[in-house]
């Protein structure tokens, strides 16, 4: 388990709105990541916070010690490689949805039923499985 995603990944966060963000920040500060910026949006599961990286928005949506779901208006490597490597685990599934964002997915759990809910729907485009 790394430890920048320990305080609110692999546990749970808490409930308090700033504290989610404040952690979830200075995680990815921490870990070397220093041009984004991210707000909270819920304070529980799933989580919810948004922000933007290199003048790219993004949001972030998890369960903790589960999933987490990466969401940008435009592809963003960068991002989306530091949030495996603070998984310490690649992305398992990517695709674009009805409103032309950019998906990454994460499991540690569930993925099989996640990848079946995906692949017989239409609204999703280049989907890919990735493991």
């Amino acid at each position: 388990m790394n430890i920048f995603a320990k305080k609110w990944f692999y546990k749970n966060p808490g409930s308090i709105t700033h504290n989610i963000a404040e952690n979830v920040r200075q995680s990815f500060w921490s870990s070397g990541l220093y041009n984004i910026w991210i707000d909270s949006i819920n304070n529980s599961a799933p989580y919810k916070v948004q922000g933007h990286h290199n003048s790219i928005e993004f949001e972030m949506e998890w369960q903790p010690s589960r999933w987490l779901k990466l969401r940008t208006t435009k592809n963003n490597l960068q991002i989306q490689n530091h949030i495996s490597w603070m998984l310490e685990q690649k992305c398992n599934i990517s695709f674009v949805d009805q409103n032309n964002h950019k998906i990454y997915e994460w499991h540690l759990e569930d993925f099989d039923k996640r990848w079946r809910e995906l692949s017989g729907n239409p609204i999703y485009s280049e989907l890919e499985r990735i493991n």
